[in-house]
C-alpha cells in the first residue's frame, strides 16, 4: 500500500485530493501551518500534522522512508499580500519548499509540486513576491532533477474552483467566484478592481486533483498546465453573476492575463477538464 505526503492537507485543494486518495485506501499524512488550512477539513482515517514547512528539516526525522510520493501544494499563496508578508512568503515559499525538495532528494521520493500560473502572465515572474518565489521554487525542483536524478512533476494551476472553496476564508484571502458569489446572495454591488477587463482561465478542483494524481504516475520529469481552455474576463464573470457592478481601483500585483495555449497535460496525461466555470456558477445561483 502507497504512504503518501500531503503539504497543506487541510486546505482546499489538498482537501479534495486527499479525498480522492482515499478511495484508494492509501495510507495518507498531511501537513498544515493552518494559516489557510482548517480543521473542518479534515478527512477521517487520514494522520494530521500541525507544522510549518519551514520547521520540516527540524523534524523530518519522523517522516524519513516513510513516503513513496509527496504532493506538495503547502505555501503562502496570496499575491496582493505578498508585497506587505515578503518574510512569511520567503519562510513557506523558499525555506519550506527547500526543505522539502531536500527530504524528497535524500529519500528518494518523487515530488508533485504545486506551480503556480502567475509566471506565465505578461507581467513576468518578477511581479510579486509571491510570483518570483514560486518561480524560483520550481526552478530549484528541476535543477535537482539534472543534479540529483531528483523524480518530479510540476503542476501549474489556473484559478481553481468547486467545492469547498475559500467559503469561509482565512487571513483575509478568498478566491474571486466567492467573492462574487456572497455578494452576489447580500444583494451587494459586485466589485472589480481595475477595469475588469483582466484574462482569466478558471479550473475546476476535481479536474485539478486528476491531473495531480496522474502527473504523480507519468515516469517522466515533466512541467504540467493543468487548465480549462476557457478565458473570461473578470467582468465576464461578474456578469454571470449580475449587472450589479461596482469598480475600484487596481492593486498592486494584479495582472492583465495569465493564460497558456500548452496543451500537454491532455496529450501526455490524457486529462481533459470537466466543468466549466459558467456552469458551476449557474449551480450556486440555484
Amino acid at each position: 500500500m502507497k504512504n503518501i505526503l500531503v503539504t497543506g492537507g487541510a486546505g482546499f485543494i489538498g482537501s479534495n485530493l486527499i479525498k480522492t486518495l482515499k478511495k484508494e485506501d492509501y495510507n495518507i499524512t498531511s501537513i498544515d501551518s493552518y494559516i489557510a488550512g482548517k480543521v473542518d477539513n479534515h478527512i477521517k482515517g487520514v494522520d494530521y500534522i500541525r507544522l510549518n514547512t519551514k520547521d520540516f528539516n527540524k523534524t523530518n526525522q519522523l517522516f524519513y522512508s516513510k513516503f513513496d510520493v509527496v504532493f506538495h501544494l503547502g505555501e503562502y499563496s496570496r499575491i496582493v499580500s505578498s508585497f506587505d508578508d515578503i518574510n512569511e512568503v520567503w519562510l513557506s515559499n523558499s525555506l519550506g519548499t527547500f526543505n522539502i525538495v531536500e527530504y524528497c532528494r535524500k529519500n528518494n521520493v518523487k515530488l508533485i509540486y504545486a506551480g503556480s500560473s502567475t509566471k506565465f502572465a505578461d507581467e513576468g515572474v518578477n511581479h510579486s513576491p509571491y510570483s518570483f518565489t514560486k518561480s524560483k521554487s520550481a526552478d530549484l525542483i528541476k535543477n535537482y532533477g539534472k543534479w540529483y536524478n531528483l523524480e518530479y512533476s510540476i503542476c501549474y494551476f489556473y484559478n481553481v474552483f468547486g467545492e469547498g472553496y475559500d467559503s469561509s476564508p482565512v487571513n483575509g484571502y478568498e478566491s474571486v467566484i466567492s467573492i462574487f458569489e456572497k455578494q452576489y446572495k447580500k444583494h451587494e454591488p459586485l466589485t472589480i478592481c481595475g477595469d475588469g477587463k483582466q484574462s482569466r482561465s478558471f479550473t475546476y478542483v476535481g479536474d485539478i486533483v486528476e491531473g495531480l494524481i496522474k502527473s504523480w504516475k507519468y515516469p517522466k520529469n515533466v512541467e504540467f498546465q493543468l487548465n480549462n481552455p476557457n478565458i473570461y474576463t473578470i467582468l465576464e464573470i461578474a456578469n454571470m453573476f449580475s449587472n450589479n457592478i461596482t469598480f475600484i481601483p487596481k492593486r498592486k500585483g494584479d495582472r492583465m492575463t495569465s493564460n497558456t495555449t500548452n496543451s500537454n497535460s491532455r496529450e501526455l496525461l490524457n486529462w481533459k477538464t470537466t466543468k466549466n466555470v459558467d456552469e458551476w456558477i449557474k449551480e450556486l445561483k440555484n
